[in-house]
């Protein structure tokens, strides 16, 4: 049942409390450190001062958020870039989700911002490049991300659906997002890795809203299929048969967009990631809710002996 909880998006009061419990151990230590002292611009420094302003009851970091939000909507429809337009449009959802309850954030001020959200959304619907396929997911979504600030369900649904349908027919069962590995400006190892981050990324914003699209499955194939695929190639890419890549290239792309390695992580704990997770933490995403090792990532579980 669709039941927004309007906190951080991709994470919950739970998580939170994990990893102030947690604090002072690995992953979770490292991760508050980046929270503390990482710098972005943009949407993506609106999103950590949030950040702050939720892990760590950092109430200037929350005020400095609500004034860089207000100059970013103004702003928002500057560019002609429609990807970046809409993983901007997502990060600005999940700034509303974590400030609409700061002291600071008048009534009307939030009123604004999810106006303005939905006004945009809209827009990029009617921009957006159906034969772009990675367009199509990251704008299912904001769809969803938008459905979820304005409690409309029919949005959020038109979003989930994008999933469905990427599930049913795009991800193959051996592993790749079909329509991705057309090539383009970018590599399709880039693209299959942000391809796979909005789908990891829609089944955990679902999951915060009580809609179970983890779960979701046609003929044996689910977004595990596909989360897990690239990462084979971390480190060996001899048999990558997209293109010519190295393992440095497959890595700086990780170490851009990997954060919803840390997602899967948490719902899944598959044997192969741990070595992946052990480079890339902590991990720094503004696409994956910020820093995923500190939303998501898990404690290891101590022995008998300490």
């Amino acid at each position: 049942m669709f039941t927004p909880h309007h906190y951080g998006l991709f994470f919950s009061q739970q998580h939170v409390d994990y990893a102030r419990k947690h604090v002072a151990h690995a992953p979770i230590a490292a991760a508050f450190n980046v929270l503390r002292h990482a710098t972005a611009e943009g949407a993506a420094a609106a999103q950590l001062a949030g950040l702050r302003y939720r892990f760590l009851s950092d109430l200037e970091s929350g005020e400095i958020a609500l004034t860089i939000m207000d100059a970013l909507f103004r702003d928002f429809m500057e560019r002609p870039d429609n990807l970046n337009l809409l993983r901007d449009a997502v990060i600005l959802a999940q700034c509303i989700e974590l400030l609409r309850d700061h002291p600071a954030a008048h009534p009307a001020q939030v009123t604004h911002w999810q106006e303005a959200l939905h006004e945009r959304t809209a827009a990029l619907n009617d921009r957006a490049h159906a034969d772009d396929y990675l367009e199509t997911l990251w704008m299912g979504l904001a769809n969803m991300a938008t459905g979820v600030v304005l409690e409309r369900e029919p949005l959020f649904e038109r979003g989930a659906q994008v999933y469905r349908d990427a599930i049913a027919h795009a991800v193959s069962p051996r592993g790749h997002i079909e329509p991705l590995t057309l090539k383009g400006e970018t590599s399709v190892m880039l693209r299959m890795v942000l391809g796979v981050e909005a789908l990891v990324m829609m089944a955990e914003l679902a999951a915060q809203v009580g809609v179970d699209l983890w779960r979701c499955e046609v003929r044996g194939v689910s977004v595990m299929t596909c989360a897990l695929y690239p990462m084979y190639y971390f480190y060996v890419t001899d048999k990558w048969k997209w293109e010519a890549i190295t393992p440095e290239e497959v890595q700086a792309a990780y170490r851009a967009h990997g954060g919803y390695l840390e997602i899967i992580n948490k719902r899944y704990t598959p044997r192969d990631i741990k070595p992946l997770l052990e480079d890339l933490r902590p991990i720094h995403d503004p696409l994956a809710g910020g820093v995923p090792t500190l939303s998501h990532g898990i404690v290891a579980r101590r022995g008998l002996f300490g």
